[in-house]
């Protein structure tokens, strides 16, 4: 499952994808798929890491959209 947006703060498109089962990654250091940093609670990149396992698509992008939204505040 994979998803982008286009960043006009980070001025850069951020690839989000779970290439395994449950971890959410971003290539927000360049690498994309299980090379990409693992998105955590909060909008970070560290800490609680967040974990989706189902296959719905909106679910996908709306965890995906959230982290954003917390990650430029």
């Amino acid at each position: 499952m994979q998803m982008e947006i286009k960043s006009r703060k980070l001025g850069k498109k951020i690839t989000f994808s779970r290439p395994g089962r449950e971890y959410v990654l971003a290539d927000l250091n360049g690498q994309a798929g299980a090379r990409g940093n693992q998105i955590c609670h909060g909008g970070g990149i560290m800490g609680s890491t967040i974990q989706y396992c189902g296959e719905d698509k909106a679910h996908f992008e709306a965890i995906c959209r959230r982290w954003y939204r917390a990650h430029i505040r």
